[in-house]
């Protein structure tokens, strides 16, 4: 195992999210998406992997997305998967979201190709796991014929700015509390409605519309995580076998400043096992692992692994002991990677993240570049995966 962890490369790992970074969004720079998809299928075959593109196509739009997977055998024995998503929002290079998981899942996937008994991993990395397409282009035609946006997505006013970013503030605190998707979006949006002009309700409204006929479990595949619902119920349906899931999500950054640590609701660091974590003084130095009720073993397993004389990454493992309906009530932050259409059919899956937003300042913003990113972290990180996929298979 020493040996096998020690050609984890970092240069490597650093040329993958150097050469992957930039805004990858199906609206605002297509090329650049489909630029990253060719080039990761491109390094699968290099280390000597079968590939396969899964096209499929949504509703409300006739353009074509794919989902980029790795194997060395199509058969029907039972696999581990490794997976990212390629895919950012529209205003973000995505150095962190999720360039830094792209580049920990081709280093894996280029050491393990030289370890011929490891033949039943497959790599998937999604597209659109960012929010949908369709909303996207609906929301921004809105705003653009009312005049509360420009061409650059920016608010053409500070009462706009500031009055739909109350009423999303409401939803996401009502969310938080335990309402339904209906209840939170309604009555935040009576809260705020006296203070809105005509244009800004009108907007509000179609959000409203949009939004608060989903539930709390229907908007995975319908309001983002599109790619990895597609691949999960194509997968249900050819009947194949899946041993366990290692999602790997946002997941290079740290820091060693107090308090720059938080994390959602009900999800104190305290409560949680953990290795090397300082959870007191809140420090965001290490990997969360975040298994749910069907993923308690293999998450177990990845913590074993970070522990390894070779690697020592400190870890807080949020083991959640919910399945999905429970877990989208109480903890639905938990949900918002491409592990989630996975437990919702009671698939072992694991979401490897530095915790994104609860963490990371540079989320889904301008400056989320390489610069930002620890690659001793990612490296850490990379062989603990490799270090899982060997053990588990």
């Amino acid at each position: 195992m020493k040996n096998i962890l020690q050609k984890v490369d970092t240069e490597k790992l650093y040329q993958h999210v150097l050469l992957t970074e930039g805004i990858k969004h199906n609206l605002e720079n297509p090329k650049k998406l489909n630029e990253v998809a060719d080039y990761i299928k491109a390094e699968f075959q290099k280390y000597g992997y079968k590939t396969n593109e899964q096209i499929f196509k949504i509703d409300g739009t006739d353009m074509e997305f794919k989902n980029i997977e790795a194997f060395r055998e199509d058969n029907s024995d039972p696999e581990i998967l490794v997976t990212s998503h390629y895919d950012t929002v529209r205003n973000t290079p995505g150095a962190n979201d999720n360039g830094s998981a792209i580049a920990a899942m081709l280093e894996t996937a280029r050491v393990l190709s030289s370890e011929d008994h490891i033949r039943n991993v497959r790599f998937v990395s999604f597209t659109l796991e960012e929010l949908s397409p369709t909303l996207v282009q609906l929301y921004r035609d809105k705003g653009l014929e009312l005049g509360l946006i420009d061409e650059d997505y920016r608010y053409t006013s500070y009462h706009s700015h500031k009055m739909i970013e109350n009423f999303f503030n409401k939803v996401t605190v009502r969310l938080a509390k335990g309402k339904t998707v209906k209840e939170s979006w309604e009555l935040s949006y009576e809260e705020v409605k006296n203070d809105l002009t005509d244009s800004e309700k009108e907007y509000c409204e179609l959000i409203l519309e949009t939004r608060s006929n989903m539930t709390r479990t229907s908007w995975v595949g319908k309001l983002a995580l599109l790619g990895s619902d597609y691949w999960v119920r194509k997968a249900i349906e050819e009947k194949k076998k899946i041993l366990g899931v290692i999602n790997l999500e946002t997941m290079g950054y740290t820091s060693k400043r107090k308090n720059s640590q938080f994390l959602p609701p009900l999800m104190h660091p305290i409560l949680f096992p953990s290795y090397k974590v300082k959870a007191r003084k809140r420090i965001g130095d290490f990997i969360s692992v975040v298994s749910d009720k069907n993923s308690k073993e293999l998450g177990k397993l990845f913590c074993k692994q970070c522990k390894l004389e070779d690697i020592k990454l400190p870890y807080l493992w949020a083991r959640i002991p919910l399945r999905f309906e429970k877990i989208a009530r109480w903890v639905m932050d938990t949900l918002r990677s491409d592990h989630a259409p996975f437990w919702r059919e009671n698939i072992p899956a694991l979401m490897i993240t530095d915790t994104a937003n609860f963490r990371y300042p540079y989320y889904h913003t301008e400056a989320d570049t390489i610069d930002k990113l620890d690659f001793d972290f990612i490296r850490k990180v990379t062989q603990a995966t490799i270090a899982t996929v060997i053990e588990f298979s």
